[in-house]
C-alpha cells in the first residue's frame, strides 16, 4: 500500500532540489506548449514555484473564462484528477486551486520518471 504523507512529503521537499525543479518545469513548458499557451522559466529554483504559478492561474483564469473545452482537455493531457477538477470548478477559487494541482501533477510526473530511471527493476 502507498504511504500517502510519505509521498506527500517527498513531493514538498522534491520542490526545493534544483534539478527536480527545473525538470518540472521543463515538463509544464512542454504541456502548456502543446496548447499554444507560452510558460517561461527563469531558471532560478528557489523561485519557480511561484513563478511558474503566476503564469499558470493567468492561463487557467483565462481558459476558464473564455474557453473551458480546451481547459478541459489540458488538464487531461496533464492527467489532473478529473472528478477533483470538476468539483472545483464551480468554485471562486478555481484557478488558483487547479494550478496548484497541476504544478504538483508535473512533479509528480518528474518524480515518478527519476524513482524509474533509477529502480529500473520496479517497472
Amino acid at each position: 500500500m502507498i504511504d500517502i504523507p510519505a509521498v506527500r512529503a517527498q513531493l514538498e521537499k522534491s520542490k526545493s532540489e534544483e534539478e527536480i525543479v527545473k525538470l518540472a518545469a521543463e515538463q509544464v513548458i512542454r504541456d502548456f506548449e502543446r496548447f499554444g499557451l507560452e510558460v517561461k522559466f527563469s531558471g532560478k529554483a528557489s523561485e519557480a514555484y511561484e513563478e511558474l504559478f503566476s503564469q499558470l492561474q493567468e492561463h487557467i483564469e483565462s481558459l476558464l473564462l473564455n474557453n473551458s473545452s480546451r481547459l478541459g482537455a489540458l488538464l487531461y493531457q496533464i492527467d489532473v484528477n478529473q472528478k477533483k477538477a470538476s468539483k472545483m470548478l464551480s468554485n471562486m477559487t478555481a484557478s488558483e486551486e487547479l494550478t496548484h494541482m497541476i504544478l504538483e501533477r508535473e512533479f509528480i510526473k518528474v518524480l515518478t520518471r527519476i524513482y524509474f530511471r533509477d529502480n529500473p527493476t520496479q517497472a
